[in-house]
């Protein structure tokens, strides 16, 4: 046998066993477990609980809402519910990065301690059931199944799991459903009803408005965000209450003065407390007047319609 021969044979059995080194590490036993691996669109129930509170949203009629036990809980918030089961139902594990207990406790994914306890469901059926802890790295954090098992980093973040019920409220819950048709306006001081018309918005004691200032003031009804739920004793009566006329029917709004230059409101359409921006409900406390056409000294309004001269204007004389 020469030498090419030889060296033939060998650099052929070093290819082989290349291949077979490869082809064990490559076996499906081998590859990286995935963590969780359920169909998002199956879900029906999301528990997030914390050391001190706990909050389920659940799909009623195929909408999600806030479950406190009541046929009608509070709206919740469908894409932010959407998008974490959608990350979550697909999530990877990569290798485990610890299995002993001590470890465990450490990055805190235990049931003694852990920072989030994640519970998913459909129907009668547990699809997920996790311990979510300290995160390694920015966008990472440590997770474990409750039944036990050891810690991996996940793709995941503590704060997209929020424990309280404001985290997965619908913030647009007091804004009106579809187009206004009419705005009234109802306080201890002053009555009165924006009426949306083909020219714009009119103020049913014959006030000329200022479009301007008018659309700006209807706009901040229609984009009024919750920021929370408020758990406090209001007022007995509000500073102000909007009756709102849209395409779902008409409800009413009222806007309480609270303490430390804060606000709250309630709707008829919705129970609960809602927390408000205060810049927000000041700006929709204004009088009628600061909505109207202004006039200057010489009785003319802004853009030159005479109030109260007479015909044929001033003598020239």
């Amino acid at each position: 046998m020469n030498r090419q021969t030889i060296l033939g044979a060998v650099l052929l059995a070093q290819l082989i066993i290349v291949a077979l080194v490869w082809g064990l590490q490559s076996r499906p036993g081998d590859a990286p477990p995935v963590f969780l691996s359920f169909d998002a669109q199956g879900v029906d129930t999301l528990t997030v609980a914390d050391a001190d509170s706990t909050v389920t949203v659940a799909r009623v009629d195929g909408e999600w809402q806030l479950s406190d036990g009541s046929p009608d809980g509070l709206p919740a918030d469908a894409g932010k519910i959407d998008g974490v089961l959608q990350k979550l139902s697909e999530v990877g594990a990569g290798w485990p990065v610890a299995t002993s207990e001590s470890a465990m406790e450490r990055f805190e994914v235990v049931e003694d301690a852990h920072q989030r306890h994640v519970t998913i469901g459909a129907g009668d059926e547990t699809l997920a059931d996790i311990y979510l802890g300290t995160s390694p790295t920015f966008g990472k954090v440590h997770a474990r199944h409750a039944a036990g098992g050891p810690v991996y980093a996940i793709t995941f973040s503590n704060y997209e799991a929020g424990a309280k019920q404001s985290d997965w409220l619908q913030k647009s819950l007091l804004q009106p459903d579809g187009e206004m048709q009419s705005v009234a306006r109802r306080s201890a001081d002053a009555e009165w009803t924006l009426t949306s018309t083909e020219a714009g918005w009119a103020a049913t004691d014959g006030v000329e408005l200022d479009q301007d200032e008018t659309n700006t003031f209807v706009d901040r009804i229609r984009s009024l965000n919750v920021l929370d739920l408020v758990d406090t004793e209001l007022p007995p009566e509000p500073g102000v209450r909007f009756v709102i006329a849209d395409d779902a029917g008409s409800h009413e709004v009222a806007l309480f003065a609270l303490e430390d230059d804060e606000y709250a409101a309630t709707s008829s359409r919705f129970d609960g407390v809602f927390g408000v921006s205060s810049y927000i409900a000041e700006q929709l406390s204004v009088p009628l007047e600061d909505l109207a056409v202004e006039a200057d000294e010489t009785g003319e309004d802004v853009e030159g319609s005479a109030e109260s001269s007479p015909a044929g204007g001033e003598d020239d004389s």
